[in-house]
């Protein structure tokens, strides 16, 4: 489609795209497969009747329209950029339902209309706050993704009793898209899905229209996922993490993404900005950066990255500020261009920038949250991944006394400020209960060890490095 407005005629007005994006809104009604006013109208020139459009409640802007992608399943046009909300702005520890609202209307108003939820995500209010905020927009303009809590599935009757607790916090008849929530082993998914009959059962739901596609998130190694895309079941669709870091890293999702599209299963991507680390680079891998495209962000390159493989479906992204759905949507929108063998190259050359700094691997998921013991677990890795991205980490073998003494004192004071005393690294006792249940599968017992000998050793002025 060209950049010009495309005019469409209704009643004998004339209105723009941009101004159908205007009158999205509560009282618009989904039209066709699209699933929304801005898919339907602005890309398909569908006639809307004066009935159909609402007072015009957003400002000009300079957002462009959206990019959409074709469901395998149902034909689906979904858009390319997908709403996470395990991410709502927060104040006072739960979500700002004012600043969310705007964020999930202005979101829907500019095409999104995927929405991925969770039964625990903030501490299982995401559901239902996500429920009553999609509530005011018809139900067929929308699709609404949600996960079965693997954990909490005990026997068949306590997965029953989640799927209908689900329905009711969301405030819907049925989910266009329910996951296996964060499988991660196959022993795992055998005793919380296969033996009890609570894979069965959904299936059952699916049959019934209750689940439209069905999938899993998949946080485990190699062989688990090669096991259940080979297991005999057939699944609509797959979750992965994908990001350039992880593409050219240990965890492989270059081998992911190959699997599945050999399989013809499309996937949706969580971790685009691997937790924000490809929000903000460190000092070389942002010259890289710029002087490739000097105008863009990083955040740019990372969506631009994950958007080019063809068999990604939608991806997620937790927005927890106006600015950053902005930007993400004219990123992914209609005149989205994949990036090219040149720039692959140098997106390769960030993530080795990237990885050769002894950064911790969290991305502040908090699935490790609340620390039996109070540890601030995600505050304390991301203070530490902060200042060695800014090169605030004192190290006296590379650097003069003053220099040393100067970031020395910054750090510390840095630390107290954003992490609480009674919540730092050594209040560990090393119980490993975080790293049973984090999706990165790494050693954080070790690495917040790490960090509290790094502070005792500025603390008593100790030089050692580590």
């Amino acid at each position: 489609m060209s950049d010009k407005e495309k005019k469409l005629e209704s009643g004998g007005k004339e209105i723009t795209r941009r101004q159908a994006l205007k009158y999205m809104g509560a009282g618009v009604v989904g039209l066709g497969l699209a699933g929304s006013l801005l898919s339907s109208c602005a890309k398909r020139q569908q006639k809307i009747s004066p009935e159909e459009l609402t007072t015009a409640t957003l400002e000009e802007d300079t957002v462009a329209a959206m990019s959409y992608r074709t469901d395998n399943v149902y034909g689906e046009k979904i858009s390319l950029l997908g709403f996470g909300t395990m991410r709502y702005p927060t104040v006072n520890g739960k979500i700002d339902e004012e600043k969310s609202q705007e964020l999930v209307d202005y979101a829907y108003q500019h095409g999104v209309n995927y929405f991925d939820t969770a039964y625990l995500y903030h501490n299982g209010d995401s559901e239902l706050f996500t429920g009553k905020a999609l509530k005011k927009y018809p139900r067929e303009s929308f699709y609404l993704a949600t996960k079965m809590p693997t954990w909490l599935v005990t026997d068949l009757a306590s997965a029953k009793h989640l799927f209908e607790d689900q329905l009711r916090k969301c405030q819907v008849e049925y989910f266009d898209y329910y996951l296996l929530h964060s499988l991660r082993q196959i022993s795992e998914y055998k005793k919380c899905y296969v033996d009890n009959g609570a894979l069965e059962y959904l299936k059952a739901e699916k049959a019934a229209g209750r689940i439209k596609r069905l999938g899993f998130s998949f946080h485990g190694d190699l062989e688990g996922f090669e096991y259940l895309l080979n297991c005999g079941e057939q699944w609509d669709f797959v979750q992965i993490q994908m990001n350039y870091l992880d593409w050219y890293g240990p965890l492989q999702s270059d081998r992911l993404y190959a699997m599945l599209e050999e399989k013809g299963i499309q996937c949706i991507i969580m971790e685009p900005l691997r937790g924000g680390r490809l929000a903000k680079v460190n000092p070389v891998a942002a010259d890289l950066l710029k002087k490739a495209r000097p105008g863009d962000t990083p955040a740019e390159w990372a969506f631009r990255f994950v958007a080019s493989y063809p068999n990604v479906l939608t991806i997620l992204s937790g927005m927890t500020e106006m600015q950053y759905l902005q930007e993400n949507i004219n990123t992914l929108s209609e005149n989205f261009k994949p990036l090219d063998e040149k720039e692959h190259k140098v997106v390769e050359a960030v993530a080795n920038a990237i990885n050769s700094y002894n950064l911790v691997p969290c991305t502040e998921c908090d699935y490790c949250d609340p620390c039996p013991y109070g540890v601030d677990i995600s505050g304390v890795f991301r203070h530490y991944n902060r200042c060695v991205n800014e090169g605030i980490i004192p190290d006296k073998m590379s650097q003069s006394q003053s220099e040393f003494r100067r970031k020395r004192r910054e750090y510390l004071i840095s630390y107290d400020k954003e992490v609480a005393k009674e919540a730092q690294a050594n209040h560990c006792i090393g119980c490993g209960s975080c790293m049973q249940v984090c999706p990165q599968r790494f050693d954080i017992v070790a690495n917040l060890r790490r960090i509290d000998k790094f502070v005792d050793s500025l603390k008593f002025h100790n030089t050692q490095n580590v």
